[in-house]
């Protein structure tokens, strides 16, 4: 292009309206590079305008992960398991205490066996443990036995272990005539039908 001669002015073309320079673009964009926006405006500088729409944070609740989302079948379902097992814990404590206070007459000749777990008026009977099945102490004969740790075969063969006619259930009470503590009805036995073995209740003196 051929220079203008000396003392002409050249008019600069005339630029578009709302069309930047290539100095204005550049200017423009250190700007927004150095701004306090500076990570945001540098998405849209190199996107070409197109601004990246970010996801809302989401707000952790209570203190839990961020990606735990509420359930309420699954509480519903919690709290279901909750109350069953505080039912069954209810009935097992209260099946206790009746049982430690009660006194059970058994089945048989007469009326006058009987049992249980606690006794006022013997303070060895309420220092036992319980045991499922079998009571702590038995009256039988005009006696009260209590319970010991000592087990027998469990059977009833009408030589050593009679039948002696008294049951509570499938609890039967056994005559030993194996043994002189036996014979002399100082020992007794109570066995459970199908049970390996039974407990051995000794009189208790002083009860």
């Amino acid at each position: 292009m051929a220079e203008p001669p000396d003392g002409v002015t050249v008019a600069e073309p005339e630029r578009r309206p709302g069309r930047m320079s290539v100095g204005e673009r550049a200017a423009r964009r250190k700007r927004l590079v150095h701004g306090r926006d500076r990570f945001s405006s540098l998405v849209r500088v190199l996107q070409a305008g197109r601004e990246i729409p970010l996801a809302p944070r989401r707000r952790r609740r209570l203190g839990l992960p961020a990606d735990l989302t509420w359930n309420p079948i699954g509480t519903k379902l919690v709290l279901l398991v909750a109350v069953a097992l505080l039912v069954v814990v209810g009935i097992k404590l209260g099946g206790d205490w009746l049982r430690e206070g009660s006194i059970v007459t058994w089945a048989g000749p007469t009326a006058d066996v009987t049992s249980g777990e606690r006794l006022n008026s013997c303070p060895a009977a309420d220092g036992l443990a319980s045991v499922d099945t079998y009571p702590n102490w038995l009256r039988y004969g005009g006696r009260l036995y209590l319970r010991t740790d000592t087990t027998r075969p469990g059977l009833i063969d009408g030589v050593a272990y009679l039948d002696s006619g008294y049951h509570l259930d499938n609890v039967r009470l056994v005559l030993l005539e194996n043994t002189p503590d036996g014979r002399s009805r100082q020992e007794v036995m109570l066995w459970s039908q199908g049970a390996m073995a039974g407990y051995i209740y000794r009189v208790a003196p002083g009860c």
